[in-house]
């Protein structure tokens, strides 16, 4: 007669455990924290059920027969694949659970940071968050001192207290009104950008202290405005005080709608702007912060596709 698993009791199997690990049941019953008959009991009816014997019984205790030690090896076998389970359901809350402090630039939370958060929280719900909006420098500083978990900055220098874990290529160029002269073209130099009315970020501001740098060549081409927000930036883009110089993350809406026009700026020594994402070098992140941040760099992907129709083209 063949028995299914699903009809043998678990007491009955956690008792026969106990007591084959202790080789009494007397002692299986004080671990157990019942009365001696009661495992007794559990095994005669599980040997009942196997129809065969699963101890030979002494004064000093009881033995597994070859029955009995085949049922306990299948056993051993089955807590340890319990076990396991249960370690991985564990590991699976934990990245369920927690709370993530993020530091972000207002630009990247608008058109990128927003959007992944609603996709991780769908899957994450009992995840918590507290959202900083900083400068570039004020974000590293977050992180290296630990007072945030995850940092997205455009390209900062490094520092050795944190560790860039994703990073992506933006576009630069310069953001202006559709009936500015230079809307229509695909592509800007340089010299042409230096010869209007720039509005930049300082030195804290996304990528703001190498295209800082560069298009003001040591303060010669003074910019007409100095801005640490990009919102700031595009507002004064919106009532023709300027050409913005920046990437479109934190524009894309309005270049989408047709508010605005960016077009890309070629030069050599034109900077690289990267969007990073951060967290610290040496301190070991939460299980909900490295899933995040995990989560962010899988998606960077996705946001270089939009950006590819504001990259120079050939």
């Amino acid at each position: 007669m063949a028995h299914s698993f699903v009809h043998v009791h678990i007491v009955a199997l956690r008792y026969f455990a106990a007591t084959a690990r202790a080789g009494s049941m007397r002692q299986a019953a004080e671990v157990l924290s019942v009365a001696p008959s009661a495992v007794n009991r559990q095994i005669l009816k599980l040997e009942e059920q196997l129809q065969v014997k699963l101890f030979d019984r002494a004064n000093n205790g009881v033995e597994l027969t070859s029955a009995g030690e085949t049922l306990y090896s299948y056993i051993k076998n089955l807590e340890r694949d319990l076990d396991k389970a249960i370690e991985q359901i564990d590991a699976m809350r934990m990245l369920r659970k927690g709370h993530v402090r993020i530091a972000t630039e207002d630009g990247i939370l608008r058109d990128f940071l927003s959007a992944e958060l609603a996709r991780f929280s769908a899957a994450s719900p009992s995840i918590t968050f507290s959202i900083s909006v900083l400068g570039a420098t004020a974000i590293l500083d977050a992180v290296a001192a630990n007072d945030v978990d995850v940092g997205l900055t455009m390209g900062p220098p490094y520092r050795s207290e944190i560790r860039r874990i994703a990073s992506l290529e933006m576009p630069t160029g310069a953001v202006m009104l559709p009936d500015h002269p230079l809307a229509q073209r695909d592509r800007l130099t340089f010299a042409e950008i230096n010869r209007e009315r720039m509005l930049i970020g300082d030195l804290g501001y996304g990528g703001g202290a190498h295209t800082y740098n560069v298009m003001t060549e040591g303060r010669r081409h003074r910019p007409f405005v100095e801005s640490n927000s990009s919102d700031s930036l595009l507002d004064l883009v919106s009532v023709g005080l300027g050409v913005a110089v920046r990437t479109p993350v934190g524009a894309m809406k309005r270049l989408a709608e047709g508010e605005m026009v960016f077009v890309p700026i070629e030069a050599s020594k034109m900077p690289t702007v990267t969007l990073c994402i951060w967290t610290h070098a040496t301190r070991t992140s939460s299980h909900a912060a490295a899933n995040l941040a995990a989560f962010l760099a899988d998606a960077l992907p996705m946001l270089s596709s939009k950006l590819d129709r504001w990259r120079i083209k050939g």
